[in-house]
């Protein structure tokens, strides 16, 4: 049944979507669903919290494979891109849940984001410790490399690139002009000629 609601979430917007059509996809009679859900928004939830379980798990699973600080930045920048890619409606999910949330109303992806925050700043201190590159406010590079993942997964190419991950953290820990030649001529080169030019 959530796999149902999960793919007409991914084909319609929410409101367009109904307990009947779900229960019509699932291929279940309407009270079937209403016997595990009270309503829509309770089936929502439920949607979007197995998510955050799921990718949380995805992420434990990728820890477990090692590597340098840099291998495993780039093993969950590509693990998080697939997951959203696999669930192109679980956006939109959440931002609704962030909506909804009230004082005494329990936020489903909670879980799933303060892994992925832990995750990203222990990479970053490992970095820094292990000397394999250097982040001078982690908090601050935590939320930027996952606020430009969320925009590369919302609105990147399709099909992803190859090496989609690679580059990603290429540009994030050296820069996005790092080993870029402009007619042969290295990026600070150019700055010097700019500089030298303007006098």
């Amino acid at each position: 049944m959530l796999d149902a609601a999960g793919r007409l979430f991914g084909a319609q917007h929410f409101h367009e979507v109904r307990m009947e059509d779900i229960a019509a996809e699932a291929d279940v009679g309407k009270g079937t669903l209403y016997r595990y859900f009270n309503d829509k928004e309770d089936l929502f939830l439920a949607l979007l919290e197995r998510s955050s379980r799921q990718l949380v798990a995805r992420l434990e699973e990728e820890k477990k494979q090692g590597g340098s600080p840099r291998d495993r930045l780039q093993a969950f920048v590509k693990a998080v891109i697939e997951f959203f890619d696999e669930r192109p409606h679980l956006f939109d999910l959440i931002a609704r849940a962030e909506v909804m949330r009230g004082p005494n109303r329990a936020f489903p992806w909670q879980k799933a984001r303060d892994e992925l925050f832990q995750l990203f700043l222990d990479l970053f201190k490992d970095g820094n410790i292990l000397g394999e590159f250097r982040i001078r406010d982690p908090e601050l590079a935590m939320l930027m490399m996952l606020g430009g993942m969320r925009t590369v997964i919302r609105f990147g190419k399709q099909p992803r690139p190859r090496d989609l991950a690679g580059q990603i953290v290429a540009n994030f820990l050296n820069g996005a002009d790092a080993g870029v030649k402009t007619n042969g001529i290295e990026p600070k080169a150019l700055s010097r000629l700019a500089i030298t030019s303007r006098r």
